[in-house]
């Protein structure tokens, strides 16, 4: 009964079987039978359709299923099998036409090219196997045809085995077992996993479809409700789901979401990467040391909350609130977040597009949108900033592979998927970092505004330079507490502020870090490896120069905030790196002998901090 474009699942199956006008159509239902037994009541009244439900008190599996299901079909030689949790738009006329054609005992249809491509073929496209991961063409649809008897096959002695292995004992004893080849325009998805489910709601739209009367006038009427929905003020983008009845407030930006019908969200938020499964939504909870995680998560991973331990995470986030989970030898992060905070309801998407990209992430286990909560893997307690000796370098050069990869390949993609990303960089932008770094280092710290007198000429060009650069998808805080260590291999975190900005402002956030004050030879080594990298990926490099500027930009935020988390918010442990910060920046400004006012900044900026840390 999930909706795909708003029409149930099981709706657009029925409609795709009854254009074989069969004997009768047989529904498995084992979860929330009841319901599905009154759901298929009510479309056969509407239909007029043949509709009969097979109730599994227990699962059974494929095979199981299709043993008991088959009896309500007493008169029926051949079975067409269509799995629920697939959608396609093909003519299944032509399938039962080949398979009575060709004789055969089972005819799978096929995917050739997409999926996981685990059916291998003979040449007279008779199935070899099933499960040939090595040498497979093909992904099995979730569609087939087979003889009645051909159930002999199935162990009498296992309630609920697989149809699968039915089909590999029915060629171990010469059955006649073919594939039907999809042609390449033939749209098909599994939305089988919650990811693949929002994702095909987007890859439909630009098909065009021919053979499911239902499914076509789904898509058509999905298209008319973003229309209407765009005209009413709400930012639409990416793959979006749309059921009846939805309330949603003007301002409200949906991105990669499935909304089902009569479904009320409650302000004008980012709502990204989820599924909404109707009724109203809440207001967000307080994000409080005392909030625990909602229940309907912890049964994703089959825990009770009395069987597990949680402990708060070392490091926290602006509206956000990290808590390690740990049950069953197992260990997971539950992440409560404020979505008030544009950049935290954005992280499971950007986080799912990371991952697409090949960029090792956290993988998001499951999001809860309605309660602003999501779960990710566990990572461990490693990262790049305990880092020291010879290992340091080999995780560096990790690092740029990595951000390489999110600069040349995301900066399309990005762009393609239309991202919910922050706010690029702007002249606004750079001027606030400029203002954070005097305001809070120089003003409140110092004492000495009049220091940054004799730079601003330097900036204007400074800026002026980073602005003339392509802009590309950049982390944003890519600093060594945001790298983590897991098995010799890093993992970046912390990408929900990802904007669009010049490429170098993030290799200037890690070579020239004050948490590790990296040493200039080893800097230089890193920077060639990452042109090597954006090289190979077809990209062009920056040029050094735009390193050492974007590193002064970087260095001013950096600074800035350690003097705001300092002497406004409290936040003693950030104090440390003032005079670090300092140092990198004089190194940094050293490289640029056409800015020396700025040197001259830095340095007594640095003098009167080491005054003052004394």
């Amino acid at each position: 009964m999930v909706p795909f474009c708003g029409i149930p699942l099981i709706e657009l199956a029925a409609s795709c079987l009854e254009q074989l006008h069969p004997e009768g159509i047989v529904v498995n239902a084992s979860y929330q039978g009841e319901r599905l037994q009154e759901f298929c009541l009510s479309l056969s009244q509407r239909y007029g359709w043949d509709l009969r439900v097979s109730q599994e008190h227990a699962l059974l599996n494929h095979g199981g299923g299709l043993r008991q299901g088959v009896r309500l079909l007493p008169d029926a030689e051949h079975i067409l099998v269509h799995n629920v949790d697939i959608v396609t738009d093909f003519d299944l006329n032509k399938l039962l036409e080949y398979h009575l054609a060709q004789d055969a005992d089972v005819t799978a249809f096929l995917i050739p090219g997409k999926g996981k491509q685990s059916v291998s073929l003979n040449s007279d496209d008779s199935v070899a196997c099933f499960r040939d991961s090595q040498h497979g063409t093909c992904t099995f649809s979730g569609i087939h045809i087979f003889r009645r008897d051909i159930l002999q096959y199935l162990p009498p002695d296992d309630p609920a085995p697989d149809i699968i292995d039915c089909y590999h004992a029915a060629l171990a004893h010469g059955r006649r077992v073919l594939g039907f080849l999809a042609t390449p325009e033939t749209y098909w998805s599994d939305i089988g996993t919650i990811g693949d489910y929002i994702r095909s709601h987007g890859e439909i739209t630009d098909c065009a479809l021919s053979a499911h009367p239902l499914l076509r006038q789904a898509q058509s009427q999905q298209a008319q409700r973003r229309f209407e929905l765009e005209l009413k003020g709400i930012t639409c983008t990416g793959a979006l789901g749309l059921g009846q009845g939805l309330t949603i407030p003007a301002g409200t930006h949906l991105h990669n979401v499935v909304l089902w019908d009569y479904t009320t969200l409650p302000r004008p938020l980012l709502y990204a990467d989820g599924i909404f499964t109707g009724g109203d939504v809440p207001l967000p909870a307080p994000v409080t040391e005392q909030r625990q995680p909602d229940r309907r998560l912890l049964a994703t991973l089959d825990i009770k909350p009395q069987d597990c331990t949680t402990t708060a995470l070392a490091k926290q986030g602006s509206g956000r609130r990290y808590t390690r989970i740990q049950a069953k030898g197992k260990s997971y992060v539950w992440c409560a977040y404020n979505p008030e905070r544009r950049e935290n309801a954005g992280f499971a998407a950007i986080s799912d597009f990371l991952s697409r990209l090949g960029i090792r992430v956290p993988r998001v286990l499951y999001h809860l949108p309605d309660a602003f909560e999501l779960i990710t893997e566990d990572l461990g307690q490693s990262d790049l900033q305990l880092t020291s000796g010879p290992l340091l370098q080999d995780y560096l050069f990790q690092v740029v592979e990595q951000i390489a990869r999110l600069h040349v390949l995301g900066d399309q993609a990005a762009r393609l998927e239309e991202l919910p990303l922050q706010k690029g960089f702007t002249k606004g932008l750079y001027d606030w970092e400029r203002d954070y770094f005097r305001e809070n280092l120089l003003e409140r710290f110092l004492h000495k505004p009049e220091l940054w007198a004799g730079s601003a000429a330097e900036f204007c060009r400074l800026r002026s330079q980073l602005l003339r650069q392509p802009l590309v998808p950049i982390h944003r805080d890519l600093q060594s507490a945001n790298i983590k260590v897991r098995n010799g291999q890093v993992w970046l975190i912390d990408f929900q502020g990802m904007r669009l900005g010049c490429a170098a402002y993030d290799l200037a956030s890690l070579l020239y870090d004050p948490y590790q004050c990296h040493p200039r030879d080893l800097r230089l080594a890193v920077w060639r490896e990452y042109c090597r990298q954006v090289s190979s990926l077809g990209g062009i490099p920056p040029e050094d120069q735009i390193l050492h500027l974007a590193a002064c930009q970087r260095l001013m935020q950096a600074l800035g905030a350690y003097g705001k988390l300092w002497l406004k918010d409290g936040l003693d442990w950030y104090r440390q790196f003032i005079v670090p910060g300092l140092k990198m920046l004089g190194e940094a400004c050293a490289e640029l002998p056409d800015f020396p006012a700025f040197r001259q900044m830095a340095a007594q900026a640095l003098a009167l901090a080491k005054e003052r840390a004394e």
